[in-house]
């Protein structure tokens, strides 16, 4: 658009230069030769305002330059004037038209860039608006959120923290009713065996009372075996297998009985064929075995340690 611009204003002032040296040689001519500078003077004229009213956009130059041509026809020095003033008058018209389209156009691209520049900073304003807003709605949606988050975290607290209360009173309940459950418990093992044990204790009171009747002991007299010369060795061997038997059979919780022991109904512990008689041997063998089994299973505790037997 500047280029035609600039194009269309050299055009202009090009054909304004040649006018004016036209009518300047046009003049110089009609001075010599009245006929033929006056005929000379308004073809110029007319050409000038044909070409003037040509470039200037068929505007009123038109008009001008018929009025020269009919002022020529009636006196020759008016028409040199009117030709020159004409002349004159269209370069002035398409000057002031050039000037004014410049003006226009400039004009209008300035309204245009304004209008451009108006429509930027609306649509740069709305886009910041719109981003504004967009910003805006976005934080008050996080901090909805984080103001949901943070109440649903406060109740999933509360609610933890209830459930963990609940759980530890009822952990502490069952740890004492296990306690007590316990407790009652070892109090009645603790009857059961005291009671146990008094049963014991009764029982095997009353069963060395009945061995001591039952099976009566005597200590060891050499004439009560017909001086048998072994009788001492036989009652020491027997009194040491009764005393092993009865203790045993105290801490087992056996009946007072020491004919049950296969060391009283053979009654040849450590019997040798050197001892001679072996009915001698068994008699004395089995009084020294009574003997030791009532002191055994009277006192099994001195001499029952664990589950090891001493003497």
């Amino acid at each position: 658009m500047i280029t035609q611009f600039l194009r269309k204003s050299l055009s202009v002032s090009f054909l304004l230069t040649f006018i004016l040296v036209a009518s300047l040689i046009v003049e110089a001519q009609g001075r010599r030769s009245s006929g033929s500078s006056s005929s000379s003077s308004s073809g110029s004229s007319s050409r000038s305002s044909s070409s003037s009213s040509s470039s200037s956009s068929r505007s009123s130059g038109s008009s001008s330059s018929t009025r020269s041509n009919s002022s020529s026809g009636s006196s020759r020095n008016r028409g040199s004037d009117s030709s020159s003033s004409s002349s004159r008058s269209s370069t002035s018209n398409s000057s002031s038209k050039s000037s004014s389209g410049s003006g226009r156009s400039s004009g209008r691209r300035n309204d245009d860039n304004r209008s451009r520049s108006d429509n930027r900073r609306t649509g740069e304003s709305t886009s910041n608006s719109r981003s504004e807003r967009r910003n805006r709605d976005s934080s008050q949606s996080n901090t909805r959120n984080n103001n949901s988050a943070d109440n649903t975290n406060g109740i999933d607290f509360a609610r933890n923290r209830k459930r963990d209360r609940d759980g530890d009173r009822k952990r502490d309940r069952d740890r004492d009713r296990d306690r007590d459950r316990d407790r009652d418990r070892d109090v009645a093992r603790r009857f059961r065996h005291d009671e146990r044990d008094r049963r014991r204790e009764e029982r095997w009171r009353e069963e060395c009372e009945r061995g001591r009747r039952v099976y009566p002991t005597r200590v060891y007299i050499a004439s009560n075996y017909g001086n048998y010369n072994y009788g001492l060795t036989a009652y020491d061997q027997g009194y040491t297998d009764g005393l092993y038997t009865g203790a045993n059979d105290a801490r087992r919780g056996q009946i007072y009985d020491p004919e049950r022991s296969h060391f009283y109904q053979h009654g040849a512990g450590g019997f040798l064929s050197i001892f001679g008689s072996s009915a001698s041997y068994s008699f004395a063998y089995r009084d020294g075995f009574l003997r030791g089994y009532e002191e055994g299973y009277q006192n099994w505790q001195s001499y029952f340690i664990g589950d090891r037997f001493h003497r």
